[in-house]
């Protein structure tokens, strides 16, 4: 299969790319690439994995699978980049996407706790008002003729630094959605930002 993969330093990436998938990672950031790109030199000719800077409107390939990780919460139109991680998977393919949730637990975890206490990311990585809710990201890849298949939970233990999956949305979350086969009568509404 092959996949691209938009994200923060390149790590799921990598990741992807020791299960054997051929990845194609992108990344708007020429930093973050260089970040990435030194680091998955510790597996000279192993990985099948190639780092791109650009953004997602600038990839014109097709994929067996597009995971968007952890970026979501940070675009300005929300509806606009689902759609063009939406227009990268080639028909029958996946889809995936993890972010916050827009909650008073996500506020306190992801954002006070996480940024202001543990300084587990820098202060002010995250701005609440731009965290998406469930609904409003599974409708947006509804309408972009996706079938959601998955709304999973994600807990992260900061003791351990291990990640599991729970059917808990209120903090981050995981969507997983297969493109149907036929695009007919898809229309994208505009007004999801707002909610």
């Amino acid at each position: 299969s092959s996949g691209i993969n938009a994200e923060y330093g390149g790590y799921l990436a990598e990741e992807l790319a020791k299960q054997r998938f051929d990845v194609t990672a992108i990344d708007p950031s020429e930093d973050m690439i260089r970040i990435a790109t030194k680091h998955a030199d510790k597996y000279p000719g192993e990985l099948d994995l190639r780092y791109q800077c650009a953004t997602v409107e600038e990839v014109t390939e097709q994929f067996d699978i597009v995971v968007s990780s952890e970026v979501v919460e940070h675009v300005p139109c929300v509806t606009t980049f689902v759609s063009q991680c939406a227009e990268r998977v080639r028909p029958g393919g996946g889809l995936m996407f993890t972010t916050i949730n827009r909650t008073i637990q996500s506020w306190l975890f992801a954002i006070m706790l996480a940024e202001n206490v543990a300084g587990l990311v820098p202060p002010g990585t995250h701005e609440y008002h731009k965290l998406v809710p469930p609904h409003t990201l599974t409708g947006v890849i509804a309408d972009c003729g996706f079938d959601v298949m998955t709304v999973t939970g994600l807990n992260f233990n900061p003791l351990t630094r291990q990640w599991s999956t729970s059917s808990d949305l209120s903090i981050n979350y995981a969507v997983t959605a297969i493109k149907r086969e036929s695009e007919d009568d898809i229309e994208i509404e505009d007004d999801y930002d707002s909610r």
